[in-house]
């Protein structure tokens, strides 16, 4: 069973050293979220695409209705999660102007004392909460598609 990473304890106990791991800690978590919900976003594209060419034919049904908003759903879901993906680009590109400014500054003779935080898009975490429900309700409703009996020709 593995502990995971520590903070480093003992001769190299500095501010830095603890300030540089606990930054590696949060830029791995940041791209496992932004790995997983690429990968949700890449399955609901995969998925819309097949309901999209399965549903051409369905008559107005009960089932089409599910299958409608399925497939809503789960465009809803892709594009959420991409305003959500393109959030993190917006962070990475944060970073970067800012090490820019930071190196001209320093270039210049002056070295600020202020920080690399970067702002997140202000609905960036809601999109990713809707991502998830939009998603919730796709999977339910072909779940409830699937056990709908056919309707006889």
């Amino acid at each position: 069973m593995s502990t995971g990473p520590s903070i480093p304890i003992g001769s190299n106990f500095t501010v830095e050293n603890i300030l540089k791991e606990l930054t590696d800690l949060t830029n791995k978590r940041e791209q496992a979220v932004y790995s997983w919900l690429r990968y949700l976003v890449g399955l609901a594209s995969g998925a819309l695409a097949i309901l999209v060419a399965l549903g051409s034919g369905l008559p107005a049904s009960k089932a089409n209705t599910f299958h409608r908003v399925a497939m809503v759903s789960l465009a809803l879901g892709i594009l959420l999660g991409s305003i959500r993906l393109y959030g993190e680009v917006w962070i990475a590109r944060g970073h970067l102007n800012n090490s820019i400014k930071q190196i001209q500054q320093a270039s210049s003779g002056v070295f600020p004392l202020e920080g690399f935080a970067v702002k997140p898009m202000p609905f960036s975490k809601s999109c990713e909460r809707l991502c998830y429900i939009c998603l919730v309700v796709a999977l339910a409703s072909l779940l409830v598609l699937a056990w709908t009996p056919p309707i006889p020709h």
